[in-house]
């Protein structure tokens, strides 16, 4: 299980009751289409609409909104659900939702025009542009590698962050892997900020959102606005992962200005954005780049073996995935309380957009923009009708985790097959469980435990598994030596105020730490741990201010957290 701030880490609120589901029956659509020959793509819409619905059941969403855009000015919005949940208020289509970080092509563009206008090389050294800030010392960062996450930089890690010298560092050298950066994005509106003179929010105004009339669009996400924006949603335990539809509550606020999502928009505005991608992937930049440019810009320049989707490459400030047997243009944006994603098809001229009201989740909704665009193209193209990618997910068949484990006092782990995965029973509790990643089960009601169960493999054959910090074996199978006085000192919950940060646990399973049970902490020669057990992977972690033989902090990728527990 590979960590995730935003998607995996239990991140901070809770209050209120949990937010009450419609039911699929109840679930109702609102459809507006414009433009185009609407009687052509009747039937596709239908099903588009009805996958939407399929969405909104299956993944427990308060809302949600969607824009499809066709040849010959075709444009269909689809909202669904509550705007604000609490009054049973629809969306309603000019209220705001927050796009994330499909924000970074808006920030890539910003980048694109003041190299057009000669201001700025892509190939040049990010330490001669922001001299004061401190940046790796170890050699060039390309404003090329921050453009498509491969720069080595940590994902998150501050400007300026705590810890060590107080420098940035990287984890591999630029351009040898991918490792996505939302610091590296922060980095590059900084940049625009700078050569420009003009704040970032002000330069993307003028120099992208005016001109192509995306008057509704927010260049950054602050307080004074929050009354234009549908009422947003995050999990309602907020120290462990969300399992699918699980409990809401109401989502966390925070202004943000940085360049890796900074962007808030309407279903109409994203529409008119879909229509410039369309013709940028088809090498039209007007009005806004150049041909070349805007060729180059959608051109991918790196492998991207971390996204989501299989075979994905990165380009600038979005991903290039592949949609049946065609590249598209792609990303998502996950934010603290609301989920997005865009997918155009520049041959086929069609795009989508979606966003739902609630965040802090893994759900992104990828396949509904996916289905959308291939949906359409079948009418343009006249191929075949395609079929959607099941919601929810078909329930993964894992006979070999089924069965019988005894823990170090003689209690038995009974494991059987659920409906939506395994149950798990233990001194008389059952607790069902889904599949969250690779060999890790989370809470169906997150109530029951914070802890996911991990199972463990032996020359590819399942032999134990933990739960929290208590591990259970198969008969015959030896315990795991028990954990050295030392490192279990510094096992605990560590948490930030901030939301985006939210809290973890540091588990000790033997002599090996585990953020949340399922992230190896492997130790690095000179103190601390690298996240994670690849040897290029970027993130650090250090345990700090000692007090009666344990840590009360922890440092991880310059940010502090405070011992909960």
């Amino acid at each position: 299980m590979r960590i995730n701030r935003r998607a995996v880490v239990g991140l901070g609120l809770a209050a209120g009751a949990a937010l009450a589901r419609p039911a699929e029956a109840q679930t109702q659509v609102a459809v507006t289409v414009t433009g185009g020959q609407p009687g052509r793509f009747a039937e596709a819409l239908d099903e588009i609409a009805a996958y939407g619905a399929q969405h909104m059941s299956a993944y427990g969403l308060p809302g949600l909104t969607l824009s499809v855009v066709g040849p010959d000015g075709l444009t269909a919005f689809m909202r669904y659900g509550h705007g604000d949940a609490d009054r049973r208020a629809p969306i309603s289509p000019d209220q705001l939702f927050q796009v994330g970080s499909i924000s970074k092509s808006f920030t890539a563009l910003c980048v694109f025009k003041l190299m057009e206008a000669g201001k700025l090389s892509l190939d040049a050294d990010v330490r001669d542009l922001l001299p004061d800030l401190p940046l790796p010392s170890d050699g060039p960062t390309t404003v090329q590698s921050l453009l498509n996450h491969g720069s080595g930089l940590p994902d998150d890690a501050p400007m300026f962050p705590r810890g060590g010298d107080g420098r940035l560092w990287r984890g591999f050298a630029p351009g040898t892997h991918w490792s996505y950066s939302n610091l590296g994005f922060a980095l590059l509106s900084h940049l625009v900020e700078r050569i420009s003179g003009r704040p970032f929010a002000d330069y993307l105004q003028a120099e992208i959102l005016t001109p192509l009339g995306m008057t509704a669009t927010k260049p950054a996400i602050l307080t004074g606005d929050r009354a234009l924006y549908a009422a947003s949603y995050a999990p309602f335990y907020a120290d462990r992962s969300f399992p699918r539809a699980g409990p809401l509550g109401p989502g966390p606020w925070t202004d943000m200005t940085e360049g890796s999502g900074c962007v808030a928009s309407t279903a109409a505005d994203m529409a008119r954005y879909a229509r410039y991608l369309i013709a940028a992937g088809s090498g039209h930049g007007a009005p806004l780049l150049s041909d070349a440019a805007a060729a180059r810009f959608c051109t991918p320049s790196i492998d991207a073996p971390g996204w989501a989707v299989k075979g994905a490459k990165y380009a600038n400030g979005l991903a290039v995935v592949p949609v049946e047997d065609r590249p598209l243009l792609h990303h998502t944006g996950g934010m603290l309380s609301f989920n997005s994603a865009i997918h155009i098809d520049p041959i086929a001229g069609v795009g989508a957009f979606a966003s739902t009201n609630v965040g802090l989740m893994g759900y992104r909704p990828r396949e509904l923009t996916a289905f959308a665009c291939a949906r359409l193209r079948a009418v343009v193209e006249a191929r075949p009708v395609p079929k959607p990618t099941p919601v929810p997910h078909k329930t993964p068949d894992t006979p070999d985790v089924l069965g019988r484990y005894v823990d170090a006092k003689g209690v038995a782990l009974e494991v059987a097959a659920s409906a939506r995965g395994v149950t798990a029973t233990a001194a008389g509790k059952a607790v069902e469980m889904e599949l969250a990643d690779e060999d890790a089960f989370i809470a169906v009601d997150p109530a029951a435990t914070p802890f996911a169960l991990v199972f463990r493999r032996t020359a590819k054959l399942v032999t134990r598994v933990w739960w929290g910090e208590t591990e259970y074996v198969r008969t015959g199978q030896a315990f795991t030596p028990p954990t050295s006085p030392a490192l279990k000192a510094l096992t605990g919950h560590y948490g930030n105020d901030d939301p985006w940060r939210g809290s973890f646990h540091v588990l000790a399973q033997g002599e090996k730490l585990y953020l949340d049970g399922g992230t190896l902490l492997t130790p690095l020669p000179g103190g601390g741990y690298r996240v994670g057990d690849d040897d290029w992977s970027p993130e650090r972690l250090e345990f700090e201010a000692m007090a009666g033989g344990r840590p009360q902090r922890l440092v991880l990728s310059g940010v502090d957290y405070l011992r909960r527990t």
